[in-house]
């Protein structure tokens, strides 16, 4: 039998991870540019922070300063701001830095763009969900019986939430199918399971913009066995087969176009090995997942 995970140990690691994890502070993210005008969306969490009258860097994702700016409008957490020295360019961060004359008054979006912008940029969603198909290679080793290879198929839904400028969280819920066979002087043997999955992982875009991101993900995957095929000769026992959690690492590539985005990618599956048996999964994914 496999080894469980605790999942309250699990979620408590997520909890640290979403407080410990490296995120800039004040950090929005330019979306576009006109003339000395700067459109910016906001973090949920950071919006309630800005105001208009208060000056933002603009940054890389580093943190290295190329100009600042002055918030002119703010409507929910699309900023219009004006450039006052330096460079804005789409897809640079923004940090904070208070101003000290006093807040300006409320002002109009002065053009019938701006308004389309923002009605626009308001429109984009921090919630998508998706379909995912996997196939993968598996390894088994079942001690002093005989060492198994074979492979992965999958097939699940996907729900995604961003947290943050490129952090989120992503849930999958689906099927995985592994089978696996071998010889040795013990004779022939073949292991094929079918296993209802949950997937809770951490999402983080290394890079991203309008064309192509970069993204890492990892967590916890809980697997139930739902039938089972262990052939005439049994490399593992009927009663050993139990829900079993492992750990995932995994990252891919994303393509957006409007509010649907296609993902390449890949898993490690780590099955925490038991006194007996010992198996690993790499998975390549292929996804769909659009904006709600």
């Amino acid at each position: 039998m496999q080894p469980r995970i605790s999942f309250i140990k699990f979620l408590s690691l997520i909890a640290v991870a979403l407080f410990a994890f490296p995120q800039q502070s004040e950090a929005g993210r330019v979306v576009k540019t006109k003339g000395r005008k700067v459109f910016i969306k906001l973090d949920a969490a950071e919006a309630g922070d800005m105001a208009e009258g208060d000056y933002l860097y603009m940054t890389s994702k580093s943190g290295k300063k190329y100009g600042i700016v002055i918030i002119r409008k703010k409507k929910g957490r699309l900023v219009i701001a004006k450039l006052g020295k330096g460079n804005a360019k789409k897809g640079m961060y923004t940090q904070l830095r208070k101003s000290n004359k006093s807040r300006s008054k409320s002002r109009p979006m002065e053009t019938a763009s701006d308004v389309a912008l923002t009605e626009s940029v308001e429109k984009r969603s921090d919630t998508m969900i998706g379909l995912l198909g996997s196939f993968g290679t598996a390894t088994q080793n079942v001690t002093g019986v005989a060492d198994m290879s074979g492979s992965t198929t999958g097939f699940k839904g996907i729900f995604d939430y961003e947290l943050f400028s490129d952090f989120g969280v992503r849930a999958r819920l689906g099927l995985d199918m592994l089978s696996v066979e071998g010889s040795s002087d013990n004779g022939d043997f073949a292991t094929s399971i079918s296993y209802l999955t949950i997937d809770l992982l951490l999402r983080y875009y290394l890079y991203r913009d309008d064309s192509f991101g970069f993204f890492l993900n990892g967590g916890m995957g809980i697997y139930s066995p739902m039938s089972t095929d262990l052939g005439t000769n049994q490399a593992l026992q009927e009663d050993s087969i139990s829900t079993t959690s492992l750990l995932i690492f995994g990252g891919g590539v994303a393509i957006p176009f409007g509010g649907w985005q296609i993902f390449l990618g890949g898993d490690y599956l780590y099955f925490p090995p038991s006194e007996d048996v010992d198996t690993s999964v790499i998975s390549g994914k292929l996804g769909l997942i659009f904006e709600i």
